[in-house]
């Protein structure tokens, strides 16, 4: 089944809190959604204005799985702390 973004917020929500992670920061990311997993990424407005002549990637930033059982399981990346850090 495919995961929605909606279902999960306070999930989500209650993760950054408890990992001093930026809610609202996570909020303005661009969010893919698939069937087992939501991933965060950073889109930088100042890059990426050659659209597809641009490879400027959007760094993935936080990344949500669920597991068969159902477990939501949370991974961090080299970017969580850099874009959602809080000061």
């Amino acid at each position: 089944m495919y995961m929605e973004y909606e279902d999960y917020v306070d999930e989500i929500q209650k993760y950054c809190k408890e990992n001093h992670i930026s809610f609202e920061k996570l909020n303005s990311m661009v969010i893919g959604c698939g069937d087992n997993d939501i991933i965060f990424q950073y889109h930088d407005p100042d890059k990426g204005k050659d659209g597809l002549l641009d490879e400027t990637p959007m760094p993935l930033v936080l990344w949500l799985k669920k597991e068969p059982s159902g477990k939501l399981v949370f991974e961090q990346t080299e970017h969580t702390q850099k874009y959602l850090g809080i000061d």
